[in-house]
């Protein structure tokens, strides 16, 4: 209760001091810059590894109109391990597959209240997605799918070592990868998801339905073992965060929302015409924030099919 009251005179005290700068401060599941090249579609056929690295740093907080509100110091990272399969079955002429991810977490960012703090790490919040489906056109890919977020990381209302964010999610997935060759290696992908947020544990505090958008243009050389380019996300609350209290709800105002932008470079890990894996890199530098930290992002992952890919 004491941290709370604390928190609610800070909250207070900025907006009796600059009303201009109150700002909501939560952050929804969805990891910033996860998907980029070819965004919009579907591997072929097959099990696929994945152990995905991130690294988000962040040296500023910028308010509502984009003005620099403090400077600190963030860093937070996720790791883990995901399984990805694509079957050879057909809905509604899509290619069906499934997605677990099991992350770990040091530091995970609730919101801007992270600023300064370390919570240590822990498993974080699961994500699996039970149903993608992916189509494949000679000059076009797509994609649908729907995915929930189970609250399994540590979370206790008010506690300053919660390595989940204590709240169920859902999303569902849009996404096209254009080509704009008819050989396929040049492209433009986009993928948009929407995200809804349940109640935080133990609290009414609810996260607003927030919207992501990650893709890129690019190409591909040396007979598609290497793609490269440049990639981006956009983040954007749609509606106002909840808050347990009726004053915040009257105070803290603003959507957060994110624009980031970088290079990206996947290399296929090829021997004796056959494909082992998958090395992608992405780097990506915010800029645009309002109401929310602004800083880069490392995205580094690799992608083991658990069968080898046969060249041609």
């Amino acid at each position: 209760m004491r941290l709370v009251t604390r928190s609610l005179i800070v909250a207070v005290a900025i907006v009796v001091v600059n009303p201009a700068t109150g700002f909501a401060q939560l952050n929804g599941q969805n990891i910033k810059g996860d998907a980029g090249l070819k965004s919009g579609s579907q591997p072929p056929p097959g099990t696929y590894v994945a152990v995905p690295l991130y690294f988000y740093t962040a040296d500023q907080i910028k308010d509502r109109e984009g003005n620099q509100l403090r400077t600190g110091n963030l860093d937070a990272a996720v790791f883990g391990l995901a399984l990805n399969v694509v079957t050879a079955k057909k809905i509604a002429g899509g290619t069906y597959g499934f997605l677990v991810a099991l992350p770990w977490a040091n530091n995970r960012v609730q919101g801007v209240n992270d600023f300064d703090s370390n919570p240590g790490a822990g498993l974080t919040d699961m994500f699996l997605q039970p149903i993608n489906l992916g189509w494949r056109k000679p000059r076009a890919d797509f994609m649908v799918a729907y995915g929930l977020y189970l609250p399994t990381g540590r979370y206790e209302d008010g506690a300053d070592n919660n390595t989940g964010l204590g709240m169920w999610a859902q999303e569902v997935l849009l996404g096209t990868t254009v080509f704009l060759n008819e050989t396929r290696t040049l492209h433009a992908a986009t993928t948009a998801t929407f995200d809804f947020q349940s109640e935080k544990e133990g609290s009414s505090t609810k996260v607003g339905n927030i919207l992501n958008l990650e893709g890129g243009v690019g190409a591909d050389f040396l007979g598609g073992g290497l793609t490269a380019g440049l990639a981006y996300y956009g983040t954007y609350k749609l509606s106002d965060d909840r808050f347990d209290s009726r004053v915040a709800n009257l105070l803290i105002r603003g959507k957060n929302q994110e624009l980031a932008l970088g290079p990206e470079v996947t290399l296929a890990i090829a021997a004796r015409k056959k494909v082992y894996g998958f090395a992608t890199l992405r780097y990506q530098w915010e800029f645009a924030a309002r109401t929310t930290t602004e800083g880069a992002a490392w995205n580094l992952s690799f992608v083991f099919p658990l069968k080898p890919i046969q060249i041609p």
